[in-house]
């Protein structure tokens, strides 16, 4: 079996799925509302605005808690069901096993997300018409980054987890991890530290949580960096340089390739084992 073969498999049943139709409605219909009804996007100072912060939470919050839903629950339900020790019963090598369901996945949220940005384009020019479709494209290009980075790690919790319902868990206290308490854990550990360290744990805090990435990327794409303030006036600086850039794009790859590479050790530690 070949690794299209194993990606298209994915994304077809992902397809036939109905829940990731209501998913691609729901955010369809926020985005509509929000690039249509809010402040149009605009250049300069003023480009990250009400309405750019809308649409950043937006993406924040939905993305990772369906890419984690999307990619565990499938994977989960596949060894409950004894579906994935059939297909590593075939001639077919077990990181392209992991690989294809990867792809199957990413193409599957791609498609949503690009119906999604798509249409709300489409409101943007009769509602906005003086809005920049290149931050629609910003926002739509950090998004797939986004749900890709989390799709990764979905795929490790659906191997690790033995049930549906234990993914479920899992998945819930990771998106509940990066989204909602790492805010608060970082700022109890720049409480502790010396003020000489607070800068550089903000920096490394940005690094380890794709979430936090992303919405610094973001708010730095669309020359929002005055929302930081003052105090964190330095830290702009690093993240706009080509240094910071550079491990902004490294941490989005690390958070792509590294939890693949665990689940491929996940599974080859218990496919020798049995």
């Amino acid at each position: 079996m070949k690794l299209v073969e194993i990606a298209r498999q994915q994304f077809i049943l992902l397809i036939r799925s109905k829940w990731i139709y209501s998913f691609g409605l729901l955010f369809t219909i926020l985005a509509i509302v929000i690039v249509s009804f809010g402040d149009s996007f605009s250049a300069g100072n003023s480009g990250f605005n009400r309405t750019s912060a809308s649409l950043l939470n937006l993406n924040l919050f939905l993305i990772p808690l369906v890419s984690l839903l999307m990619g565990s629950l499938f994977i989960s339900g596949e060894k409950e069901d004894q579906g994935l020790l059939l297909l590593l019963t075939y001639p077919v090598s077990v990181h392209k096993v992991i690989l294809g369901k990867f792809l199957g996945l990413c193409l599957a949220l791609w498609t949503v997300l690009s119906a999604g940005y798509g249409i709300s384009a489409w409101f943007m020019y009769f509602f906005q018409p003086d809005g920049s479709l290149a931050f629609l494209f910003t926002f739509y290009f950090l998004s797939i980054l986004l749900g890709f980075i989390f799709l990764s790690i979905s795929v490790l919790v659906g191997f690790l987890s033995k049930s549906r319902f234990q993914a479920l868990g899992m998945t819930l206290m990771s998106w509940a991890l990066f989204v909602l308490f790492y805010e608060f854990i970082v700022m109890g550990l720049t409480m502790l530290v010396h003020k000489a360290w607070i800068l550089p744990v903000f920096s490394l805090s940005i690094l380890l949580n794709p979430v936090e990435l992303i919405r610094v990327w973001s708010i730095l794409l669309l020359k929002g960096e005055a929302v930081f303030g003052p105090s964190l006036y330095d830290l702009t600086i690093w993240a706009k340089n080509i240094v910071g850039q550079f491990l902004f794009i490294l941490s989005a790859m690390l958070w792509i390739v590294l939890p693949l590479l665990v689940s491929l050790l996940v599974i080859q530690r218990r496919v020798a084992n049995e």
